[in-house]
């Protein structure tokens, strides 16, 4: 295994889809080779395909235990992936539709085809969300979220706080009133978590450009200091943003897998049932 883990990324998934082919192609040539000879194949092909969950459920636990001296979580990773290949092959071997007919299978192809869709959106996801949140300034643990964004609305409360009265002052602070405090003191919509997008930042920032007339220069320097906020908090929105998906990812295609692994033990039970 540490051998394994010491190859490079491209030789190591060229291995992997390799061995994958093979393995394929085994599955495939024994599965005409009975039903060649009027065997059950989809037996074989089901049984081929169950194999193939427990394995990943089995790969997806030690994914999440560490700890354990059996190797990286990556090569762990990769291994799950390379088998939910050869189970989303195999499955359209075993079921010629897309969906298989009557009410029990077509619930469960539809499960299996929620988990696959899962898994390849988590392959995405783990790839690209990482480099998305490193190429956003600041570092925020999921965890310390609620925390960030109360310091960042208490400190933009703080700027207005001042002795000094003009009429300028009255203007940045119903801007505040009326703009700055509903951004700073509330939490995201689902709409912005679903798709994180700039438009909030930049409708705000030029919101506040377009005061710099109506300011005096300290004002104009507490607005200044208002805009760094307003960046400081969509940066922290973004993280918070694809962070929260990564999570109901992890949710989504874990419930969906035990989901799908009980309704086959079912399916496999009933099918041997009816068999002899």
């Amino acid at each position: 295994m540490k051998r394994f883990e010491t190859i490079s990324f491209r030789t190591r998934r060229i291995i992997g889809l390799s061995i994958t082919a093979i393995a394929i192609a085994i599955v495939m040539s024994i599965h005409q080779s009975i039903e060649e000879r009027l065997g059950r194949a989809s037996y074989f092909s089901g049984f081929s395909l169950f194999g193939a969950l427990v394995a990943l459920i089995l790969i997806g636990i030690r994914r999440r235990l560490p700890m354990l001296p059996l190797g990286s979580v990556s090569t762990w990773t990769q291994i799950h992936l390379y088998t939910g290949i050869f189970a989303a092959v195999i499955y359209f071997v075993h079921v010629p539709a897309m969906i298989a007919g009557g009410v029990f299978e077509c619930g469960l192809s539809i499960v299996f085809l929620l988990v696959t869709a899962s898994g390849f959106y988590g392959l995405y996801a783990s790839r690209m969300l990482p480099r998305r949140l490193t190429a956003v300034g600041g570092e925020f643990r999921y965890d310390q979220v609620p925390w960030h964004r109360n310091q960042i609305a208490t400190a933009a409360s703080g700027l207005l706080r001042s002795d000094h009265e003009s009429a300028a002052t009255e203007v940045l602070r119903g801007f505040y009133a009326k703009y700055l405090r509903p951004f700073f003191e509330s939490s995201p919509g689902l709409t912005y978590v679903a798709v994180p997008t700039g438009s909030r930042r930049r409708r705000l920032l030029a919101g506040l450009k377009e005061l710099d007339r109506y300011l005096e220069e300290d004002t104009r320097s507490t607005s200044g200091q208002f805009a760094a906020l307003v960046r400081r908090r969509d940066d922290l929105d973004y993280h918070y943003a694809l962070q929260f998906r990564l999570r109901i990812w992890v949710v989504v295609h874990s419930v969906f897998s035990v989901v799908l692994f009980a309704a086959a033990m079912v399916h496999g039970v009933l099918a041997l049932r009816f068999t002899f």
